[in-house]
């Protein structure tokens, strides 16, 4: 498709959605590169998902981390994009009220203001309400590959 190979040109981060599931202390994730910040004051970020477990859940709890990936934690975006045959087991913080990686380059609280729907995918709009970063190299998405910092040149 002409639209997959353009917007591919387009280089992204990847992060993790995480909520709050349905038994007490299981997290539920899912892989996305469609984060984007849309306001400082107040701090408002922007998430957009498919339907399916993650969407009902961030509907439902109407709280939500994002966990901003490092250059070498490839497999906890595979992990998190449904492949079996990942070997991890990520390790889950609650700063204050919502579930993100521990280990994560950035990672942001949420709390949903507004959802739209715009044809197959849901638009969540949040207002941050805690977060916090390392020193580090974000993993990117690039002409649908991952690039690590010793790749960019």
């Amino acid at each position: 498709m002409q639209f997959r190979k353009a917007v591919s040109q387009f280089a992204t981060g990847i992060a993790i959605v995480t909520v709050e599931a349905e038994m007490p202390d299981e997290v539920h994730g899912m892989t996305i590169n469609s984060f984007t910040s849309i306001s400082l004051d107040p701090p408002t970020v922007l998430i957009s998902l498919k339907p399916g477990r993650t969407n009902q859940l961030v509907s439902q709890r109407r709280r939500f981390g994002v966990s901003i990936l490092h250059d070498d934690q490839a497999e906890y975006s595979a992990l998190f994009s449904g492949r079996q045959d990942v070997n991890c087991r990520p390790e889950f913080v609650i700063p204050s009220q919502a579930p993100v990686l521990g280990s994560a380059l950035a990672w942001f609280e949420c709390e949903l203001q507004h959802q739209v729907q715009i044809h197959d995918h849901t638009l969540f709009i949040a207002e941050v309400t805690a977060c916090g970063s390392v020193d580090g190299a974000p993993l990117l998405f690039f002409a649908s590959r991952y690039h690590r910092h010793s790749s960019w040149s």
